[in-house]
């Protein structure tokens, strides 16, 4: 990962001035780009790949909003988390209480 140094103001001691590491992101790889490398190494032609992984990104929605963890082999898992606000009774914690829905990954150690 490419990264370059940023000085910033310490946001846990506004006083103090620190150096952080900021990520540096090189072109955007889109579908189609994904699908032609995928097809030099594979016998898929280019439009079987974009099929692919269009169902993919359809399917992996659905499959996440039904609270399963989604595993990409030895690349690593997906899986939705959210936060929620507190109730002083159990009766009162609903859905509605849910908040900032977003998608974890979590890369695989092997």
């Amino acid at each position: 990962m490419k990264y370059s140094i940023t000085k910033r103001i310490n946001p846990l001691k506004r006083d103090e001035v620190k150096f952080y590491a900021t990520a540096d992101y090189g072109d955007e790889i889109d579908i189609r780009m994904l699908a032609e490398e995928i097809s030099k190494s594979c016998t898929l032609t280019v439009p079987d790949v974009v099929a692919v992984i269009e169902s993919l990104l359809d399917k992996m929605p659905l499959y996440l909003k039904n609270s399963n963890k989604v595993r990409l082999g030895n690349f690593g898992i997906f899986k939705l988390s959210f936060s929620a606000e507190g109730q002083e009774k159990m009766e009162d914690v609903s859905a509605k209480d849910i908040k900032n829905l977003r998608v974890l990954f979590t890369p695989s150690t092997h």
